[in-house]
């Protein structure tokens, strides 16, 4: 890889991150630069561009026969792929990797993090009231949203986009930047001696996003115990029922029934299971699979949060050839998978299964392959040597 583009949200920590980066690999840093790169492009002086940066369009623009945001999207869209082709570069926002599309040897990153932390962290690093700094980080937020939207779609934003989405208030901005060098620099992290036992990771992923020994061979790496199918052993024999019917239950969402029901089979897997997970992140060294263990050890600060995702042709795929279906049942299985987890969540714990900030990051598998493991083996070790 010899290309990074870094999508953030305002005050997320995006250019801090790339200048890092940049300065550690020795590459090439554009950020504002790339303004000045679209206005060379298109001949025209800086100042005509600059109301444009990172905007969307006006509604006045959009009837007129030559907007001045074709003049902006065109010299931005050259000045993109022409630092790419050189390579060794760092490329910050203004839809940098929407431009580059599916462009091979380019890594790309996106750093999010919630309003109340960015708007605090924008109050203090610049000085601002915080009211100002809530203003400035709504109104960022606002025009970069609808600049992304109203030129790359609804989807540009998913997480699914990109290689790797960082939350920031979870993960330090040195971690992020060390964690991409480690994985750009090919280095194989070592699990902490002075982490001992206090070691959990939780995996939360999509279905097919991860091959089936995605979690084992993760757990080698960092000397984990790994927890998935035999979580449900173990609530069986608590709860007194069968695995079987346990599996009729395992991370469903209730119906109205059950909701009316207190003390009913679902309701006690869901208490089991919070309980399980608590003992086995006090024993240490677990990783654990699913079941809403980022919800559950969601205030253990020892624990370490991962989303594990794939383009959808990459999940239809694998599901595929790891379950023997045709295309119609795997995209099928898939929807049902994506909807009964998504309902498990809400339901449960009033969350979003989908939301990069439920964690501290959220793993593209299907655009990094194995080199995903290492990755997050990186992260997870530096996470532990700071608890």
């Amino acid at each position: 890889m010899n290309v990074i583009t870094v999508s953030r949200e305002y005050g997320a920590g995006g250019h801090e991150v790339a200048r890092h980066l940049a300065e550690a690999l020795g590459w090439e840093l554009l950020d504002r630069e790339l303004l000045h790169q679209a206005a060379a492009v298109e001949q025209v002086p800086d100042a005509e561009l600059e109301p444009l940066d990172e905007k969307t369009r006006s509604l006045t623009d959009r009837f007129r026969l030559h907007p001045p945001h074709q003049r902006y999207m065109h010299g931005l869209t050259e000045a993109v792929r022409q630092a790419a082709i050189r390579g060794r570069v760092v490329l910050v926002g203004r839809g940098a990797r929407q431009l580059l599309d599916d462009m091979p040897h380019a890594f790309h990153l996106r750093l999010v993090a919630p309003p109340d932390w960015r708007i605090q962290r924008m109050a203090l690093r610049e000085g601002w009231p915080m009211e100002e700094a809530k203003m400035r980080c709504l109104e960022m937020d606002r025009s970069r949203d609808r600049f992304m939207r109203y030129f790359f779609g609804a989807e540009a934003l998913q997480p699914e986009q990109y290689d790797l989405v960082v939350n920031t208030d979870r993960m330090p901005l040195d971690d992020v930047a060390a964690s991409v060098l480690a994985l750009m620099q090919e280095e194989t992290p070592s699990v902490p001696a002075s982490a001992g036992g206090s070691r959990v990771l939780t995996l939360s992923p999509q279905l097919g996003a991860g091959d089936t020994g995605f979690g084992l061979t993760l757990g080698l790496r960092l000397s984990l115990r790994v927890f998935d199918r035999e979580l449900l052993e173990y609530e069986a024999v608590r709860l007194g029922v069968s695995e079987a019917e346990l599996e009729q239950v395992d991370e469903q969402p209730p119906g109205l029934w059950q909701r009316l029901r207190p003390g009913g089979l679902q309701q006690r897997y869901f208490e089991a299971v919070g309980q399980l997970m608590q003992e086995l992140a006090e024993r240490g060294k677990v990783l654990l699979v699913g079941r809403g263990g980022n919800r559950f050890l969601r205030d253990r600060a020892e624990a370490f949060h991962v989303r594990l995702v794939a383009a959808h042709p990459t999940r239809l795929r694998r599901v595929m050839e790891h379950r023997w279906l045709r295309e119609e049942p795997a995209r099928q299985l898939i929807a049902h998978s994506d909807e009964q987890r998504r309902r498990f969540h809400e339901s449960y714990f009033g969350a979003d299964w989908n939301n990069p900030l439920e964690y501290h990051l959220t793993v593209n598998s299907g655009r990094l392959g194995p080199a995903a493991v290492d990755l997050v083996a990186a992260a997870a070790a530096r996470h532990w040597q700071r608890v």
